[in-house]
């Protein structure tokens, strides 16, 4: 269809045009499994017909549609077309929330954080606002600044108190603490994760490997010789593994 119409421009053939690239992404992406033809259909799309309706539905799927391909730097493009092109309309804080979920990948520690924080800030009643300061909170403790990661994710834990995503922040926190060899503020943080986090198998095991780690390095009464013998039965036995 493209072919017969060629590139002469009318009203009748615009709408035509615009159709054709939109099917043709369509039918590369779910038919044809084939997301480098369907970014260059809606690529073409959006770089023709930037306002019309089928050109937002392009902006998108463009972003995801470049990862898959292994294409960061297209997705962030496009993901940012889509947010500077329509802000109110939805999906715009989801695609921002991928700006910074592929910045903290990177390791673009900072940017990520900008990015969230400009989530929180353009849409702060979006229902991923706390999944953009859970992100903050973690790319700190990525990038090994573990003071800063535990503040960030007690003010996340805070903010979203009662809620799955403050239960997360509790969780990660509990992991910050046990890498410091913090168990006993470990153990405290994974507690009163565990019944809201989404996971409660992963943080059920982190607990007691915190706990173990605790009672483990608590001081023995010397007097109390069952006490010594089991802990340096245990203690060969972890050796020994």
């Amino acid at each position: 269809m493209l072919l017969a119409i060629g590139d002469e421009r009318t009203e009748r053939l615009d709408l035509v045009r615009r159709g054709a690239h939109k099917l043709a992404g369509d039918l590369c992406a779910v038919y044809l499994d084939d997301p480098r033809c369907a970014a260059h259909e809606y690529r073409e799309l959006v770089k023709l017909y930037p306002t019309a309706p089928e050109s937002w539905e392009a902006r998108v799927r463009l972003g995801d549609l470049d990862m898959r391909i292994g294409d960061v730097r297209g997705a962030l493009e496009a993901w940012r077309d889509q947010v500077a092109t329509a802000p109110d309309r939805p999906g715009a804080d989801a695609a921002q929330l991928k700006i910074a979920r592929a910045l903290v990948d990177r390791g673009e520690f900072h940017e990520g954080r900008a990015a969230a924080a400009e989530l929180m800030s353009r849409w702060p009643d979006s229902k991923l606002a706390a999944a953009a300061a859970l992100l903050s909170a973690s790319s700190y403790h990525l990038s090994g600044r573990h003071a800063d990661a535990i503040a960030a994710y007690d003010k996340v834990e805070r903010k979203y108190h009662g809620t799955q995503k403050a239960a997360e922040a509790l969780y990660e926190k509990g992991n910050c603490l046990a890498e410091l060899g913090e168990d006993e503020g470990a153990v405290k943080a994974y507690t009163a994760a565990l019944a809201r986090h989404d996971s409660p198998d992963a943080v059920q095991f982190a607990l007691e490997r915190a706990e173990r780690r605790l009672d483990r390095s608590r001081a023995v009464n010397p007097h109390n010789y069952s006490a010594v013998w089991d802990r340096g039965y245990a203690q060969r036995r972890a050796t020994q593994r």
